[in-house]
């Protein structure tokens, strides 16, 4: 049974691309493909694709916004954003509003169907500069709870013997 996707992205040009890499893919299914969250919420709603492409920077609301909301009603529903932007409070905003994967319009070429049927099998895809923001992230949150973690490695160490 193919994966079914609908998409929500503003430029006309991206939309008509994405489409045709989609329509080559038997595992893939596009349902719709939306210009803005607005049009897309009542269809996504009632059509429950497996997987939504759904761009950052969308006109009227945003697209983290559109995911929260998506995810309020269907929250089976596995949700990739596809953006331009690298910036970490985006990718962070977007990972709580509920979506499953980022990844970056420039290397979609590459990522796009493997990056759906990850998400697909439960994977979280993200484009390699995205997840090494994510390592990064945790390694500085790491750094600011290190004397912490070193009074439960102590412990630890008098525990075992």
């Amino acid at each position: 049974m193919p994966i079914t996707l609908s998409i929500v992205e503003d430029s006309a040009d991206t939309r008509k691309n994405l489409i045709s890499v989609l329509k080559e893919e038997p595992g893939i299914r596009c349902l719709r493909a939306y210009a803005n969250a607005e049009e897309a919420m009542p269809g996504i709603l009632s059509e429950k694709p497996d997987v939504v492409l759904v761009d950052i920077n969308l006109p009227g609301m945003s697209g983290i916004e559109c995911v929260a909301r998506l995810k309020a009603r269907l929250p089976k529903l596995h949700v990739l954003m596809l953006t331009k932007y690298e910036e970490s409070d985006l990718i962070f905003e977007s990972l709580r509003a509920g979506a499953s994967g980022y990844l970056l319009k420039k290397t979609l070429a590459v990522e796009l169907i493997p990056a759906i049927e990850q998400v697909q099998a439960g994977g979280a895809p993200m484009s390699m500069q995205i997840a090494r923001k994510v390592v990064d992230h945790f390694h500085r949150i790491r750094k600011l709870t290190r004397p912490q973690e070193r009074r439960r490695s102590s412990w630890w160490k008098h525990r075992k013997t």
